[in-house]
């Protein structure tokens, strides 16, 4: 009787070390994290992470390098923010060709004892971030590549899935468009229009209906402009049927002057958290089925209003931000694209460990009588309930949308402020645009971020 006990206690110290190991990790951190990116204190942000380095493991490094790059974008240290995305991208790639044994393990145990590869929505932002990061270094060539990435990345993710069980979110109409503008600044006239015409149809085809984002009026006069430079009259008459409110400049004209473009990101991405229920078996083992959400963080900024006046004419301009990438709403509709297959492997996890119990109860029964039996089901049952927990990991810093405007204006030395303001049209933070200088023909882009 004495060997049944102490093997006894070893299983309950085996359960409660795989209890340990299948825990997700803590994030007590991220209340300070966010608290420091509500006042855009970027290095303190930065060494908050750093600090809690140890509490990512090894099966969450992707998350703690995506969570460095995207601050150091927020700071506009583009070159670090390049070089934590770049690694966590070469984590997720070597992750696709992941280790049977640990997917066997996640079967019997939980998914959180895996290295955590990324939503497959939060692989293509990596490479739109650093897209992103390459226009904040004017470095538009390396920008391009990065941009095509998202594309070529998505089309690859959805050639996994069955056709009845492909994501919705399978392009990126915000890169195609950002695509036209990099192409436009090379004078790639046809290639932009080409990247304009096909974020329109992604905006009025797929993200309207799922998202909720329609194609903005700065979309359409790109397109516009775009299709008039190549005299494409048929595609421009098309165009102009469509949005009938919606004017451009001539491209002659344009060419004389200079763009500023404000680039956005409102608001807290969604939070990843449990949902569960629990299954009552006829021998009174209760199985637990667990299973990630994503919830919906509010912010009470809506919208972006800039200013800027050119210090030799004093005149001055003023223009809005649109919404063109709902992360918020593409996370959520990402997840639920896998929700169910999410709920069959934990359905058939838990019927594993209730088959796992079982047995072990019966042979404890068989060699140490019924109490032995009873402590070793109740003890299997605890240790299963305990260790179904559902993955929650994310890339938890994500914005919850990226806003863009932008203003044409002649050559010269400009300065502004750019407000944000609620949905009443009242202003709840601004900040000072530094002075600056733009040459005809010359793209120019501002970025702020806003948790509020």
């Amino acid at each position: 009787m004495i060997i049944h006990l102490r093997k006894f206690v070893f299983c309950i110290f085996f359960l409660s070390g795989i209890f340990i190991i299948s825990c997700a990790p803590p994030i007590t951190h991220y209340a300070k994290v966010d608290k420091v990116l509500m006042q855009q204190d970027y290095y303190s942000a930065l060494e908050l992470i750093e600090e809690n380095k140890e509490k990512y493991a090894e099966r969450n490094a992707v998350i703690y390098y995506l969570e460095k790059g995207i601050i150091n974008h927020f700071a506009s240290n583009y070159e670090e923010s390049n070089e934590s995305l770049s690694r966590a991208e070469s984590i997720m790639d070597e992750l696709y060709t992941k280790s049977i044994s640990k997917q066997a393990a996640s079967f019997m145990i939980s998914d959180n004892i895996i290295p955590y590869r990324g939503e497959d929505f939060e692989n293509a932002m990596v490479n739109l971030f650093m897209a992103l990061n390459y226009i904040g270094l004017n470095n538009k060539e390396d920008a391009l590549v990065e941009a095509r990435k998202v594309d070529n990345k998505l089309n690859i993710i959805n050639s996994q899935y069955e056709d009845d069980k492909k994501n919705i979110y399978k392009e990126d109409a915000f890169i195609r468009f950002l695509m036209g503008v990099l192409y436009e600044t090379d004078r790639e006239i046809n290639d932009a229009f080409i990247s304009y015409r096909k974020a329109e149809e992604i905006y009025s085809n797929d993200y309207l209906k799922n998202y909720g984002v329609s194609p903005s009026s700065l979309l359409i006069e790109n397109l516009l402009s775009a299709a008039k430079a190549m005299d494409f009259q048929d595609e421009l008459s098309e165009i102009q049927e469509k949005y009938t409110n919606v004017n451009y400049m001539n491209p002659a004209r344009k060419r004389k002057m200079a763009e500023i473009y404000c680039i956005h990101y409102n608001g807290r991405g969604p939070i990843k958290a449990e949902r569960s229920w629990h299954i009552a078996m006829p021998d009174k083992y209760i199985a637990k089925i667990a299973y990630p959400i994503f919830e919906k963080k509010s912010y009470q900024i809506s919208q972006s209003k800039i200013t800027l006046k050119n210090l030799t004419s004093d005149s001055s301009f003023q223009f809005k931000t649109d919404l063109m990438e709902n992360i918020a709403s593409i996370a959520s509709m990402n997840l639920e694209n896998r929700i169910n297959r999410i709920k069959a492997k934990a359905i058939a996890r838990a019927t594993i460990k209730y088959l796992a119990t079982t047995a072990a109860s019966e042979k404890a029964e068989k060699q140490g009588g019924a109490m032995l039996g009873l402590l070793a089901k109740v003890a299997g049952n605890v240790a299963s309930v305990a260790t179904e927990q559902a993955d929650i990991r994310h890339w938890r810093l994500l914005p919850a949308e990226i806003r863009a405007g932008r203003v044409i204006v002649p050559p010269g030395d400009y300065e502004g402020k750019v407000e944000f303001v609620n949905a009443g049209g009242n202003v709840l933070n601004s900040r000072g645009v530094e002075r600056f200088t733009v040459q005809a023909g010359e793209k120019r882009f501002l970025i702020y971020q806003t948790q509020m």
